[in-house]
């Protein structure tokens, strides 16, 4: 009985930790320690430093659903890593959101979907794929490299830079250009995949 409990007990608080309100219960709890701890004695100090321990300990997690989630929401065929946002050509268009916002790359119905990751699935910008003149990556133009199923097998990297960065630019008809940055280890291999997906749903629409 107690077993069965736990077990629902800590699957509740795993869901509780994923929603957006946990920051601040946190953040209420923290408070709530503080008085306990400097504004009390004896036993109710000790549950204040506890409660803080807790509070710390049981910091806000990611919801393993997230991006399953809003790719229905959006009802896309394919869901890319976006990397970075570095800006647009368009000053009133790059300044509309900030500077290494984190991106996911939805693709449905020939239009691509910018929707940075903190925002809970809200759109930030929709861009049709048929207006994408150039897709290009660390500054030379994309070319479709599709790799066969014998594959040599994976070397571990001895050295590795986790601030190296790679981009994927995609120039549009009306000459803005739209720049994604990927840092750290993989940074390759997502901006070209991104840039593949993009590039090859792009070539299926007449122009």
């Amino acid at each position: 009985m107690f077993a069965s409990w736990s077990v629902r007990a800590v699957r509740k608080l795993r869901i509780l930790r994923r929603r957006p309100g946990w920051t601040w219960l946190r953040a209420g709890a923290f408070a709530a320690a503080a008085v306990a701890t400097f504004a009390t004695t004896g036993w109710w100090r000790i549950t204040g430093i506890c409660l803080a321990l807790l509070a710390l300990l049981l910091a806000k997690t990611r919801d393993p659903d997230a991006e399953r989630r809003i790719q229905r929401m959006y009802c896309a065929e394919y869901m890319l890593n976006g990397g970075e946002w570095a800006g647009s050509s368009n000053a009133a268009t790059s300044a509309a959101l900030a500077p290494r916002t984190k991106l996911y790359l939805l693709i449905r119905d020939r239009h691509l979907l910018l929707v940075p990751r903190d925002r809970n699935g809200a759109l930030h910008r929709a861009v049709a794929l048929a207006d994408v003149e150039r897709v290009l990556v660390d500054g030379g133009a994309y070319v479709p490299a599709y790799v066969s199923e014998a594959k040599q097998p994976p070397v571990r990297e001895r050295e590795v830079d986790r601030h190296a960065e790679s981009e994927l630019k995609l120039t549009l008809r009306s000459g803005e250009s739209l720049l994604f940055v990927y840092r750290g280890a993989f940074r390759q291999h997502l901006a070209a995949s991104a840039a593949h997906a993009i590039f090859s749903i792009r070539n299926q629409i007449p122009r």
